[in-house]
Parts: C-alpha cells; sequence; structure tokens
C-alpha cells in the first residue's frame, strides 16, 4: 500500500515539470438542474464500436511512466523496487528497449552477473542498431569472461 502511494507521488512529481497536468477527479456531480435550450455537445462516445476503438487504443505512456518511476528508484538505491517498474514497462510494452537496458544495469550493480548478461542480449535483440551497441558488447564479454 506505501509503495502504491509513493508511487503516485513519484508519477505527480515526475510528470508536473513535464508540463502534463496531473490527472484530478471527476468534481462530484450535483443534483440534476435544468438545462438550458441549447444543449452542450457529448464527451462521451455515441455508439458501442466508438467505445470498443477508444478503449482498445494503444496508449505507450504508462511504459514510460514506468521507466521514468523505476529510474528514480534505481537513482536513490533500491534497485527491487527499480527492477520491478522496469519489468511493469516490458509487461506494457514488449517491444521497448530502454527497460532492457536499465534493468540490465541494476542486476549488475546488484551482482548477478548472468541475469544482467540477458538483459543485455535481450536489449541488442529488440534495438540491434542501438547506437550504444558496441559498449553493450563489451559489457556483455567483460561479465562473461569473468
Amino acid at each position: 500500500m506505501l509503495r502504491i502511494a509513493l508511487d503516485s507521488v513519484l508519477l505527480v512529481l515526475l510528470l508536473a515539470p513535464a508540463g502534463r497536468p496531473a490527472q484530478q477527479q471527476p468534481a462530484p456531480q450535483k443534483q440534476a438542474e435544468p438545462q438550458d435550450q441549447t444543449e452542450q455537445p457529448s464527451t462521451q462516445p455515441s455508439s458501442p464500436s466508438q467505445q470498443d476503438s477508444s478503449a482498445s487504443k494503444y496508449d505507450p505512456f504508462p511504459a514510460e511512466q514506468d521507466v521514468e518511476v523505476g529510474a528514480f528508484y534505481m537513482h536513490k538505491g533500491d534497485l527491487d523496487a527499480a527492477i520491478d517498474r522496469f519489468q511493469d514497462a516490458i509487461r506494457l510494452r514488449s517491444n521497448f528497449a530502454k527497460p532492457r537496458l536499465l534493468l540490465a544495469e541494476a542486476y549488475e550493480k546488484k551482482g548477478d552477473k548472468a541475469t544482467a548478461v540477458k538483459y543485455y542480449k535481450e536489449y541488442l535483440k529488440v534495438l540491434p542498431d542501438a547506437p550504444d551497441r558496441k559498449k553493450v558488447r563489451q559489457k556483455i564479454e567483460k561479465l562473461t569472461t569473468r
């Protein structure tokens, strides 16, 4: 429960400077008031097919949020929490390379070389033309020769 609260606070703090307004809970609705003759257009989808298409729309933002929060945890030294968030990001967006690189670095810091190598290799598999591929290959080599 505490982790959820901390994640929520972190997201608000991370998103506020980025220019994204924090989502607010809708205000409780008042008693139905008589409406005037000019009705406002509805923001709700009018047909079930519109509801289905908007519900299934791909949104990469939650995975990016997980990476940002994970990076924050990693910076603070909470590697286990960071690892959890990076894994969440991969579950949300299976072709996302950045959390794999950060997972590899987190596992390397924890001393789990085998898992670090696994995620470095996955990173290169997802992003074979990565600008840092030479450095990543050197890390793989270094971790497997010891």
